[in-house]
């Protein structure tokens, strides 16, 4: 089964397994990218479309453990595979609890990694469950393809954007606190400041409300967060 179109992240350390899978997998019909640090397997999904992570649990600069909760903070929908020579059942449930979809303990065949991946990408297809397009006000967010659109403008929606977004439609009603939207959204990355928590919002409401000066959508609770209505 080619999966034509579709970007595999290899995160691994280890340069003949990462050449291994890169080959293959291309062969297979991926395309592909490869991090060897799990910092920079983070920052490619911030900033790059991925469709599916293969993800080894050690890694020189820090735990796939982590890595993997950091990339479902970012994306819940991209499905992880995580691969490690740790192969006892213990591992493999610390592994599922931090957010992976899949474990595959190495040594492994290529045909069964290739044919997990293909299960897990199918299984995400078919069980969807948010809604890939919301209306706020007069502005219409496509979340499958990160854009906002309103009257005849189109504006793409950086990864950030489109998560931070989502979590507040997500909450829709309720005041969220800052900090919330932090612990949630930025997870285990570097807290940025409140003030670029901020900046975004005010980006947002350029792109939805009628007057942003005076916000009827995104609303501000003072010294708390923000409501969105």
């Amino acid at each position: 089964m080619h999966k034509n179109g579709l970007t595999a992240l290899i995160v691994e350390d280890e340069e003949h397994i990462a050449d291994l899978l890169d080959t293959n997998l291309k062969i297979d019909g991926y395309d592909t990218v490869v991090c060897r640090l799990g910092e920079k397997a983070v920052e490619t999904v911030n900033t790059q479309h991925v469709d599916i992570v293969l993800l080894d649990v050690m890694l020189p600069d820090s735990s796939g453990i982590d890595i993997c909760r950091s990339i479902k903070h970012i994306r819940q929908d991209i499905p992880i595979l995580m691969l490690s020579a740790l192969g006892q059942s213990s591992d493999r449930i610390k592994g599922l609890k931090s957010g992976a979809d899949d474990y595959l303990p190495k040594p492994f065949e290529l045909e069964e990694l290739t044919l997990r991946m293909n299960n897990l990408i199918d299984r995400f297809e078919i069980d969807k469950s948010i809604k890939n397009e919301t209306k706020l006000g007069c502005a219409i967010i496509n979340f499958d393809q990160y854009t906002i659109s309103r009257d005849r403008s189109n504006h793409k929606l950086t990864s950030k954007e489109a998560l931070l977004l989502k979590f507040i439609v997500e909450h829709r009603g309720e005041v969220i606190s800052r900090q919330l939207i932090l612990d949630e959204v930025w997870g285990f990355e570097r807290f940025p400041n409140t003030r670029t928590i901020d900046n975004f919002i005010a980006t947002f409401r350029k792109y939805i409300e009628e007057r942003p000066s005076d916000p009827q959508i995104i609303t501000t609770v003072r010294g708390v967060g923000y409501r969105i209505s």
